[in-house]
């Protein structure tokens, strides 16, 4: 029994996939990796290290840093995914 994960037909997804390499690994990550999840996860850390407000809680800075840097990596890690997916979609073609 097979999943369906999309309700996409494969030659929109394969246009969809084409628009996100025709924009480049560096606009994915941004806004996939540092906006989309480091941002909003380092918020949601500073917003708990403020309510806890507790005398070894970390600085917000620190939490909002490791945040970034995690979403830089979420978003390179996404990219190469991505383009795995493509390039296979492709030679199933």
């Amino acid at each position: 029994m097979k999943l369906k994960v999309s309700f996409a037909t494969p030659a929109q997804r394969l246009a969809r996939w084409e628009r996100i390499k025709q924009g480049g690994i560096w606009r994915f990550v941004l806004l996939r990796g540092l906006l989309g999840w480091g941002l909003c996860m380092g918020v949601i850390g500073v917003i708990f290290e403020l309510v806890s407000r507790k005398a070894e809680a970390f600085h917000w800075y620190l939490i909002l840093g490791l945040f970034l840097v995690g979403g830089f990596v979420w978003g390179l890690a996404m990219w190469y995914v991505t383009m795995w997916s493509y390039s296979r979609a492709l030679k199933a073609r």
